[in-house]
């Protein structure tokens, strides 16, 4: 055998032997079986990461990933999710988890290198969300270290790490909403839009993660993309071009701020024509998450945005309302404007 041909077999070997050890990772990663339901879910919805370790569900967010340890965290679930390798680090990881302040001022947002900001001046992130076994709220250390060192008596051992899963109160989502409404308020007063859309928005869009990002880049409570909506923002609102950055759009003032400005935008501007107010909010909404250019393709099979307005104009507001959740052209949109619509009475 020549010796071209011997590195040949030995480079095709060697591809054979990175793929198979690749999908064993693979196939191990997804055993979830060792896990408890709600665990092994939120793990599920994490699988998929791109080559920044960044998660493609805006509602779950990772303080940490190393070989030591792990802190998971899912807004929708209500779910903390904390490993280590040993029981002393798990008690230290859980006190960060319950005393910590998630500023994205000060937090890279992209690898949560600063997880574990504590002030004494300002309470707990998860303050009122998580409670000790007393029932109480934790907002010292001492409660924190009493509550960590109950955890890690109960926790247990899976794949060679200690775990504890920390639930959140069942109104978790409530009091996580109570922090930005405020700033919902304001945008609603300025742009016309109002609180309860915005609101429910937030919800849908990122369970009140404040450092939410999805695989598109879309960033922040409004899940915004700073080269869209941002710039559009930007240049029609502020009246200059300007694209913000990250940590413009992680800031939940700003966030909203530039989040509620776009859904000004889409109401009179893209959607300009549609005479209903609230068959224009439904389609603010199903734009808002799938594009004014799909919503006119939806009604006009060449996108024809005259053609379009006047289908939407002849409907009745329940029958455009069936349309855009039976056959607007996208799954999602479809199922977005149900979500949104049902949670705004929430907010009245």
């Amino acid at each position: 055998m020549s010796k071209y041909l011997c590195q040949l077999v030995v480079i095709f070997c060697s591809v054979i032997a990175i793929t198979l050890a690749s999908f064993a990772n693979a196939s191990s990663a997804l055993d979830l079986n060792d896990y408890d339901a709600d665990v092994a879910a939120l793990l599920l919805e994490y699988q998929g990461q791109d080559s920044y370790s960044r998660p493609i569900v805006p509602s779950v967010l990772v303080y940490k990933e190393t070989e030591q340890a792990s802190t998971y965290v899912d807004f929708k679930r209500g779910l903390i999710l904390v490993e280590t390798r040993t029981k002393a680090q798990l008690k230290e990881a859980v006190v960060q988890v319950l005393l910590t302040q998630i500023d994205p001022t000060v937090i890279d947002a992209q690898t949560a290198e600063d997880f574990g900001l504590i002030s004494k001046k300002k309470k707990p992130f998860f303050w009122g969300q998580v409670l000790d076994k007393d029932g109480k709220a934790i907002e010292f250390e001492w409660r924190a270290s009493r509550y960590a060192d109950y955890l890690v008596n109960k926790s247990k051992r899976v794949n060679s790490r200690f775990q504890v899963a920390i639930h959140m109160v069942k109104e978790h989502t409530t009091i996580a909403g109570n922090k930005y409404i405020n700033y919902a308020r304001t945008a609603s007063r300025k742009h016309g839009i109002s609180t309860d859309l915005i609101m429910a928005i937030i919800e849908t869009e990122s369970s009140f993660n404040p450092l939410a990002r999805s695989r598109s880049n879309a960033l922040g409570l409004m899940q915004i993309k700073a080269n869209t909506a941002g710039r559009d923002y930007f240049s029609l609102i502020q009246g200059y071009k300007h694209t913000p950055s990250s940590a413009y759009l992680y800031d939940p003032a700003k966030n909203i701020e530039v989040g509620t400005g776009y859904l000004k935008i889409l109401s009179s501007r893209y959607l300009k024509g549609i005479s209903h107010p609230k068959k224009r909010e439904y389609a603010v909404i199903s734009s808002y998450n799938g594009g004014a250019g799909n919503l006119w393709k939806s009604l006009d099979p060449r996108g024809n945005r005259t053609k379009a307005l006047a289908r939407i104009n002849k409907m009745t507001v329940s029958e455009f309302y069936w349309f855009l959740t039976h056959r607007h052209n996208r799954e999602e949109t479809r199922n977005y404007l149900k979500k949104v619509s049902s949670r705004q009475k929430k907010y009245l």
